[in-house]
């Protein structure tokens, strides 16, 4: 390999490297900041796998839901780039109220997971946010959604 290459690609690395911590302090502090937890693919496979009770909600559009989804997921989609900070908005919302949200959630001490597709994805912190702002109290974000589940190779459902 020669010198420019190898130097190409350590400067790549270092890029990579920016821009992984970046997305890693951003949503750390989208967690802190909202009140909920993070939660690994290992250790929702983990949750799966045991029959521990929780509902775990699929925050992508209903279409990307139907091609593949984690085991038992249910589908509610939010806002995918735009964060609903101040109020409910029915029109980002595909006409999905407030009331649909509290009613798929159920129980206030109910251990309750959002995924998405992706890590950079915000459908599933404005979910995680409105369920910690709507008084649930054992809220989770599986960051890495869809495609971290597919890379430790696990199976989704159709």
């Amino acid at each position: 390999m020669s010198l420019s290459l190898l130097l190409s690609a350590c400067v790549d690395q270092y890029k990579q490297e920016a821009a992984l911590e970046q997305v890693s302090v951003d949503l750390a502090r989208q967690a802190e900041d909202s009140g909920y937890g993070l939660i690994t693919t290992d250790e929702l496979s983990e949750m799966i796998d045991s029959k521990e009770p929780f509902l775990l909600v699929d925050v992508r559009k209903a279409e990307d839901y139907g091609k593949g989804h984690l085991p038992g997921a249910v589908n509610f989609t939010f806002p995918k780039t735009v964060i609903m900070s101040d109020s409910w908005d029915e029109s980002l919302m595909g006409g999905l109220k407030e009331e649909d949200f509290v009613r798929l959630l159920d129980d206030k001490g109910r251990v309750l997971v959002f995924t998405c597709r992706r890590t950079s994805c915000l459908r599933g912190h404005n979910a995680a946010m409105w369920a910690v702002r709507l008084g649930y109290h054992n809220v989770f974000r599986h960051p890495g959604g869809v495609e971290a589940w597919k890379g430790k190779g696990f199976t989704l459902e159709k």
